[in-house]
């Protein structure tokens, strides 16, 4: 199944101050991330976070007490217009159909 690629830009909050880092996610073709897309991203990279506030994206660990993570906001979502799949229809092909 093809994925297009999304970038977001992420406000870690933990026990030690602040942090902004980029994450990816992919989505089908033709779909926007949704919370479950979040949600399965941020499990990619090893935190367990639950939807706190869905207006501003706010997410809690589910385990609050063994995480040093506090929270995690989603700033801002844009598509990556750069990113090929392998293996796309749309893809340029450098046969000539001739030997």
């Amino acid at each position: 199944m093809l994925k297009e690629r999304y970038y977001s830009t992420v406000e870690y909050i933990d026990r030690y101050g602040k942090a902004i880092k980029e994450l990816h996610i992919y989505c089908d073709i033709g779909k926007k991330p949704t919370v479950g897309d979040f949600i399965e991203a941020f499990r990619k990279i090893g935190l367990e976070l639950e939807l706190n506030d869905f207006v501003n994206l706010t997410f809690k660990p589910k385990r609050p007490h063994a995480s040093s993570i506090i929270s995690v906001k989603v700033i801002r979502t844009t598509k990556d217009h750069t990113f090929k799949p392998v293996g796309t229809e749309t893809e340029p092909s450098n046969r000539t159909g001739t030997r």
